[in-house]
C-alpha cells in the first residue's frame, strides 16, 4: 500500500446536535469562558476536545486544521502545537462535564418520549473497567487489579459505571473513580441521576 489518507469522520451531524448555547452555558457556569480574544477561544476549544475523541488517531493540528477551529489571523495564521495543548490544560475537564450533563438529559428526554413502559423510563446500570496511563500519578489516584499472588496489574485502572436507557440506548449519567471503589457505591451515586 503506497499512503493511507486519513478518512475524517463526518463532524456536521453531531455539531447539530450540540446546540451552541450548551457550549456557552457549560462555560460560563465552569469560569472557563474567554475573556479576551484569542486565536482559539474555549468555544472552540470544546469542539477540538470532541473532535479528538473522534479522530483519535490523528494529530491534533491536522484535526484543527480540518475543522477550521482557529479564528483568523492575517499577522501570524499558524498556531503552535504547544498552543493547542496549553488551551486543553487551560480548558479542563469541569466544561465538558457539564456539557456531557446537559446535552445526555437533553437527548434522553427527546429520544424516551413514546418509550415508556407503564409510565415509566426505564435505566440499566453498568460497569466496567478501564486501563489508565501508567503514570504514578494515575496508580496513586485509581490504583490498579491485585492478584492472589500479590503482584499488581501492569497498568492503573479505573472503574466505570454508567446509566443507560434501556429503550434508547443513550448514556444518561457516569460515573468513574479509583478501582478499589465498590462498583456498588458508584451505583449509589446514579441513582440519583434517576
Amino acid at each position: 500500500m503506497v499512503g493511507k489518507a486519513h478518512k475524517h469522520p463526518d463532524f456536521s451531524a453531531l455539531s447539530q446536535q450540540i446546540d451552541p448555547a450548551w457550549i456557552a452555558h457549560a462555560l460560563a457556569v465552569t469560569g472557563k469562558a474567554s475573556v479576551r480574544r484569542r486565536k482559539l477561544p474555549a468555544e472552540q476549544v470544546v469542539w477540538l476536545v470532541i473532535a479528538l475523541a473522534m479522530y483519535r488517531h490523528q494529530p491534533i493540528p491536522e484535526v484543527v486544521a480540518h475543522l477550521d477551529l482557529v479564528l483568523p489571523d492575517e499577522v501570524n495564521p499558524e498556531i503552535a502545537k504547544s498552543a493547542l495543548t496549553q488551551a486543553r490544560q487551560r480548558l479542563g475537564e469541569e466544561p465538558l462535564a457539564q456539557l456531557f450533563g446537559l446535552s445526555a438529559l437533553v437527548w434522553d428526554e427527546r429520544h424516551q418520549q413514546g418509550r415508556s413502559w407503564r409510565g415509566l423510563a426505564r435505566y440499566a446500570i453498568d460497569g466496567s473497567t478501564l486501563r489508565t496511563s501508567d503514570t504514578p500519578e494515575n496508580r496513586q489516584h485509581f490504583g490498579a487489579q491485585a492478584y492472589a499472588s500479590g503482584v499488581a496489574a501492569s497498568y492503573p485502572q479505573l472503574r466505570l459505571l454508567t446509566l443507560t436507557s434501556l429503550a434508547t440506548h443513550l448514556v444518561r449519567e457516569a460515573v468513574f473513580g479509583e478501582y478499589a471503589k465498590n462498583e456498588m457505591r458508584y451505583a449509589r451515586d446514579l441513582l440519583q441521576a434517576i
